[in-house]
């Protein structure tokens, strides 16, 4: 199998017209005729049903077609790699992110690194916590900002932040004028809560708060991103413990109070001892260089 007949297969598959296909691939029609069926033939399967009037994949083309796509892809990625490590200053960064730091550090440091490194791209993926960290040992992010407490113990960490929860409130409840309150306060409200799949340090932070208060919340929904539940409280679905940050959305119709013996949640740079693309030092650069890491954090140590 050639590579080649893995980027003619994807062509045809997304334009579903072997004249349209050949035109993209600069080439004429017989050629990617001649490449599919060989394709096809290596394979001992069907790709595409075609007729006169019609191509379409079949159950296996579409499968392949997801795979073909992860591969190319890869490479891509691959080579990337390859020449940011030839030239040092260019390539490709793919930094991951929980939405919480998009209201805090997360633009700060984007910024500094793109006038530092303006030849790197830097592609942003938002994910949660648990996925952030398994797309960090995978290689399929280079680098991560999340809790440093949901990172593996594979993975280099750095302390980046540091915020307390704040209790976040429909408008016009109880509590929503006061300037402190305790989370024992809120022991009869329902609670929205980030589930323990997503990320595991926030939801026992929280929990563990409550039961240290007297009471274990009664969650009435579960949703993965901070923004999600802003925006459920202020649909009047119950109350949240979120990052202090998160008042810089102002969300319609929620109050944020400060909550008296605060537990602080520690945001972390995080990636790979095992990385080869240059580009993840010269982030981690950046990040030590406008004053993100404590002075007396090694911030390019070498991990284990």
């Amino acid at each position: 199998m050639e590579l080649r007949q893995l980027r003619y297969f994807v062509v045809l598959a997304e334009t579903l017209h072997f004249g349209r296909a050949a035109n993209l691939l600069h080439i004429s029609q017989p050629p990617l005729s001649r490449q599919i069926a060989m394709l096809e033939e290596e394979l001992g399967v069907v790709l595409f049903q075609r007729t006169q009037r019609s191509v379409a994949l079949t159950a296996a083309g579409q499968r392949f077609y997801r795979d073909a796509r992860s591969v190319l892809a890869t490479l891509d990625q691959a080579r990337s790699h390859a020449r940011a490590a030839e030239v040092g200053d260019s390539g490709m960064l793919c930094a991951g992110f929980m939405f919480a730091v998009a209201c805090s550090v997360l633009p700060v440091l984007t910024r500094a690194f793109a006038a530092a490194f303006p030849r790197i791209e830097v592609k942003l993926k938002e994910s949660i916590p648990t996925d952030l960290a398994a797309e960090l040992r995978c290689g399929k992010v280079d680098v991560g900002i999340m809790y440093s407490s949901d990172a593996s113990v594979e993975l280099c960490t750095e302390t980046i932040f540091r915020e307390p929860l704040v209790a976040a409130l429909p408008a016009g409840h109880r509590l929503a004028a006061r300037s402190a309150i305790s989370v024992a306060e809120l022991r009869d409200d329902p609670f929205i809560i980030s589930p323990r799949e997503a990320s595991p340090f926030i939801h026992n932070t929280i929990t563990d708060h409550c039961r240290q208060a007297g009471f274990s919340p009664r969650v009435r929904l579960e949703t993965n991103f901070q923004q999600t539940i802003v925006n459920l409280v202020g649909q009047r679905l119950g109350v949240a413990l979120v990052h202090s940050s998160m008042r810089s959305t102002r969300a319609e119709n929620v109050q944020f109070v400060p909550l008296l013996h605060a537990p602080h949640i520690d945001v972390a740079l995080v990636w790979s001892a095992t990385s080869s693309n240059p580009c993840v030092q010269r982030f981690v650069q950046t990040a030590q260089n406008i004053g993100l890491f404590e002075p007396s954090d090694a911030a390019l140590q070498v991990c284990a």
